[in-house]
């Protein structure tokens, strides 16, 4: 996870970022902010109008007390002073309800438009996470938890959404209305707004400290978000084996630890929150009881009318509101920016390097593997230690040995997941990585033995990748590999939806759609890791047969445990800890009597113990 703290993710190095998303809409900015400082002005109004409706109700009493004592010589005096309070009791209601609906108006746009910006920015940027999240190398991958990189798309992303849209919109207009307030309050009575200043130091300790406290507390929750994901993961995806091995307990107290590690980081964030709003009520608390007293001095008396108190007051409670509003946001504030910086610092990792620029239509298929070395980690003990092999075209080559000998590694150079860290894998006789990424992997077809369906329809699985593709097409690559058999008894067929990793078809089925997927592309080059290896003897035979056909003028590579099924191969190549320690046909390597005829014998009586 990044750290928030880092140089490079200052506070206003992120939102200076996420700001740059909303640059393409600034006119709705500035229509939101027009709205907000008409709404701040309102804020003002209110308190202005509180002192001319408080003066005016004190003014009336008074003429009248004074009407009913007057004297006919004062009389004229008197009604001229009833004239001008009736005038003031006709524009003060209208003004107030003016005042209310212009308020509602800069409300609704404000909020609104905001929202709108923000949820433009958040789309954004939730597309450019996807889209970095599928462009970034397989190493990237397989070096982060998969419930980390979800939660970039999920969590991450509806907390920076919550800053870039309604945190934002509180953050500007609960500024404006603080600065707008404390004006009216030094308009109405510089003296008495001295004692409002003085407290200002101790509210920004506390928010100073508040939101230091939400920055360490926001990333550990984040952190403890992705573990949270990672755990349901793990028990969705392993179900049966958590089922069969008696798991559950384990996997429910090993939840239940990170969701109560969860709750109470969770739970001092709610602290802090609770504990600066207590803090700054009892901080308004005493300012204004010691505006009471200042009020009652005597000094003040020519300073101080009834209105001017009451608006002063009235004043005063109303920038408690946006303050403590503020200091509420910090907490919101703070986990935006701990997402944002993790996005950005996700964003910021490079992308899959595509330096080629030799084109290639069609390859012939010819390989060249030079003293290839490849270490996953530095320093870390070599995966591949000097691999050296010529594969020519349409040939048929088998890699055997035991697990963790460095099969898969070297044939994932191919399509280039990893490139070496010397040497050079060439295909006809150019480098790889001279050619366009593109279409080097547009040479090549892969069936894995971890089957790999999306949640769409069986068409769309077997012509995946593919634009244009004829039903024709589609259901000859389903025939071929002896998949048409089983979509045919299907209500809709191609049509049908195998669901989330082809969870409507058996094991057998979606390997067969698998293969024909990759008979539907037709690439020169074939990468087969244990194809057959979800099939039962009926179904293994057929695509057997069907693979034959589709490996005649291909050149395929074969990952194979089960040596029944490579006996054919044109060549065998036996690895043993990143090196290759014997190739040949099968019948060669089982008359040189080594690696090969060793791991032959023994698989071939194990065979033979099950069976009996």
């Amino acid at each position: 996870m990044s750290d928030p703290s880092a140089p490079a993710f200052r506070p206003a190095v992120v939102y200076g970022r996420l700001l740059r998303y909303a640059r393409p809409h600034w006119r709705l900015f500035v229509l939101a902010l027009a709205a907000m400082v008409v709404l701040a002005a309102t804020e003002g109004a209110m308190t202005l109008l509180v002192q001319s409706l408080t003066n005016s109700f004190v003014g009336t009493a008074q003429i009248g007390g004074a009407a009913a004592k007057a004297v006919p010589a004062q009389l004229p005096n008197e009604i001229a002073a009833w004239a001008a309070h009736l005038t003031t009791r006709v524009w003060l209601p209208w003004t107030i309800a003016i005042v209310f609906v212009i308020r509602a108006l800069a409300t609704f746009t404000s909020s609104y438009t905001m929202a709108r910006v923000g949820q433009r920015v958040v789309a954004t940027l939730r597309d450019q996470v996807f889209a970095h999240l599928v462009r970034v190398p397989v190493a990237t991958h397989d070096r982060s938890r998969n419930a980390d990189l979800q939660a970039k798309l999920t969590y991450h992303a509806s907390q920076v959404a919550d800053s870039a849209s309604s945190v934002l919109t509180s953050l500007i207009q609960d500024g404006l209305k603080a600065v707008v307030l404390l004006s009216v309050l030094v308009f109405i009575s510089w003296r008495l707004t001295l004692t409002v200043i003085v407290v200002a130091p101790i509210v920004s300790f506390v928010m100073g400290w508040v939101n230091r406290r939400f920055r360490t507390v926001s990333g550990r929750i984040q952190q403890s978000i992705g573990s949270i994901n990672h755990s349901a993961d793990e028990a969705i995806t392993g179900r049966r084996i958590l089922k069969i091995y008696g798991g559950e307990d384990a996997a429910i107290a090993s939840f239940g630890t990170l969701n109560d590690y969860l709750r109470r980081q969770s739970l001092k964030m709610t602290a802090a929150s609770a504990g600066s709003l207590s803090m700054l009520e009892l901080i308004a608390a005493i300012a204004v009881s010691f505006l009471v007293w200042l009020a009652y001095l005597p000094a003040m008396a020519p300073y101080i009318t009834p209105g001017t108190f009451v608006a002063f007051i009235v004043g005063m409670l109303q920038l408690r509101q946006p303050l403590s509003s503020m200091t509420g946001l910090s907490e919101r504030i703070q986990r935006g920016l701990t997402a944002g910086a993790d996005l950005f610092a996700f964003l910021d990792t490079p992308v899959e390097a595509d330096g080629g620029t030799r084109p290639l239509g069609r390859a012939r298929g010819a390989l060249q593997f030079d003293d290839i070395h490849f270490a996953y980690d530095a320093g870390a003990r070599e995966a591949l230690a000097g691999v050296s092999l010529s594969i020519a075209p349409g040939q048929t080559v088998a890699f055997v040995g035991k697990s963790g000998s460095g099969k898969s590694t070297l044939l994932s150079m191919l399509p280039r997941f990893y490139d070496p860290s010397a040497g050079a894998l060439r295909l006809d006789g150019h480098d790889l990585r001279e050619y366009r990424l593109a279409d080097l992997r547009r040479q090549i077809a892969l069936v894995d033995q971890n089957i790999v369906l999306f949640n769409a329809t069986i068409a769309e699985n077997i012509s995946y990748g593919s634009t244009g593709a004829t039903r024709a097409a589609i259901e000859q690559a389903a025939r071929r590999a002896h998949a048409w058999e089983f979509i045919e008894r299907l209500p809709q067929g191609l049509d049908t939806v195998v669901g989330q990793d082809g969870a409507n078809l058996s094991g057998g089925q979606k390997q067969r759609l698998t293969i024909a997927r990759a008979l539907f592309k037709d690439a020169p080059i074939l990468i087969l890791d244990e194809a057959t290896s979800a099939l039962d003897t009926e179904s293994e035979r057929a695509i057997q047969q069907a693979l034959s056909e589709l490996m005649r003028g291909r050149t395929t590579l074969v990952i194979a445990h089960r040596l029944s099924t490579i006996q054919s191969a044109d060549l065998i190549v036996v690895m043993q800890d990143g090196r290759i320690v014997e190739q040949g046909t099968h019948a060669e390597l089982l008359a040189r009597d080594g690696a090969y005829a060793g791991l032959h014998r023994l698989q071939f009586r194990d065979d033979a113990v099950a069976a009996a």
